[in-house]
């Protein structure tokens, strides 16, 4: 299309390959081996292909740091009851930029990136990544509202090596 960039023609290409190829058609909406994955948005990370998995096995839910909050508990707990989640993995990763930067250089970071003033900004930073693991673990299997029987598992993906460490 004219006047698009070149990033967007691309995806568009892309796309129309995968589609032409494409094989998931009826693969159902629920997760295929029960398996729920909350991770970081991180471009490293990819899910399906960290466990060998493919369409329709597993849900995701990403974010910065992989972490638990409000809103991803809340579709945790939907995900445990209608759409067989009973297996949930909590995976962030080494060397994510939410676990090695201080709140004030983030923000400085984010200032000269934009020109903005991020003095209110308040992203969840992750002081000790494997506390912080082993305290969403917790948090969420003591939540009431979880499907009876589900399991929560935590894990840390290395970006260096494309290992998992179930801790």
């Amino acid at each position: 299309m004219n006047g698009e960039p070149v990033l967007l023609s691309q995806l568009r290409a892309a796309n129309a390959a995968y589609a032409e190829s494409f094989e998931a058609e009826g693969v159902p909406g629920r997760a295929g081996q029960r398996l729920l994955l909350l991770t970081c948005m991180d471009s490293r990370i990819v899910p399906h292909a960290v466990f060998g998995l493919k369409e329709g096995d597993m849900k995701v839910i990403r974010n910065a740091g992989g972490q638990l909050n409000p809103e991803v508990v809340n579709d945790v707990v939907l995900a445990s009851h209608v759409l067989d989640c009973e297996c949930i993995v909590i995976m962030p990763h080494t060397r994510c930029a939410m676990a090695r930067r201080g709140l004030e250089e983030l923000r400085g970071i984010l200032e000269d990136a934009s020109g903005l003033d991020f003095s209110s900004f308040t992203p969840r930073l992750i002081e000790e990544p494997l506390e912080k693991l082993a305290s969403d673990v917790a948090a969420l299997r003591a939540h009431p509202l979880l499907k009876a029987g589900a399991t929560v598992h935590g894990a840390m993906y290395d970006v260096d090596t494309g290992t998992v460490a179930w801790v």
